[in-house]
Parts: C-alpha cells; structure tokens; sequence
C-alpha cells in the first residue's frame, strides 16, 4: 500500500483549515485517513500555523510515506525534511513590500506630478501680481453701461 502524508480539507466556506493525514493514496482527498499527524491553520499567525506529531510524522516518513508538495514545505518551516531528516527550518514568507508601478505608468506619473507642481506655481505666481490695484476693464465697461441706462 502506497502511503501519503498529504493535506485533508476541514473547516468552512472561505475559512478552510487543514489535517495532516498519513493515507492510502489511492483514498479520497477528505476521504478515509490512516492515521491523523497535526492540523495545518493559514489564518493562524507564523509560528501558530502549523501542530504535528513529530514523532509519527518521523515514523510514516521512515516507513517510507512521501509527503505531498504543500506537506514538503509545511514540514519544510518546522525543520523535517521530506525523507524524515532534520534540516534548517525555513522562514515564513513575509508581505511583499508594494511594487513600483510598471515604466510607462511611471513616466505618465511622474509627469502628472510635475504638471500638477508648475500648476499651483503658476497659481502662486498670479496671485503675487499686484493685479487687484488696477480695476478689470470688465467692470469698468458694467460701471459706464450701468450709468447710461439711469440717463435713459
């Protein structure tokens, strides 16, 4: 019999955590298990996520069990290798830092910025003109049209 350490799915909708198994591997993924080794939790924290039986993960390892590639790397971060030895644990992936925006969306950016700057220097620039002590010839034009119509 062709045995499996391999993951089996519990828990809820949008929320699964998960069972290390040891089982046949011709059994159903949810299907009847051989013996249960520890649980497998994403949502916990780094160090939380993961609860084996080293021992009998050791022993089905020894007895010649292979891992599945997401059981491989759980044991992986605790320090097991995948044929039973011990090796450096590996550390959690962390969050990606946020990546830079591809070149052209950079340049269209950057010039967006640099619009936006010679804008509100523009801004800046009319309103330290002395612009308010001369009267606009706007109004000067309403004032004269506003006389005529009370001479009329």
């Amino acid at each position: 019999m062709a045995v499996m350490i391999r993951l089996k799915r519990l828990g809820r909708r949008n929320r699964p955590h998960w069972r290390i198994c040891a089982t046949d591997k011709r059994a159903a993924r949810d299907g009847r298990v051989i013996e249960e080794l520890g649980h497998y939790d994403p949502h916990k924290g780094n160090e939380d996520k993961v609860s084996i039986h080293r021992d009998r993960i050791l022993h089905w390892l020894h007895e010649g069990a292979r891992p599945s590639k997401t059981v491989k790397e759980l044991l992986g971060h605790l320090g097991i290798g995948p044929t039973g030895d011990e090796i450096p644990p590996r550390p959690w992936p962390t969050k990606k830092a946020k990546q830079a925006p591809p070149p052209k969306a950079a340049e269209r950016l950057a010039e967006e910025k640099a619009q936006a700057e010679a804008d509100q220097a523009a801004e800046a620039d009319a309103a330290d003109t002395p612009e308010a002590d001369t009267p606009p010839a706007e109004s000067a034009d309403a004032e004269a049209d506003a006389g005529d119509e009370a001479n009329a």
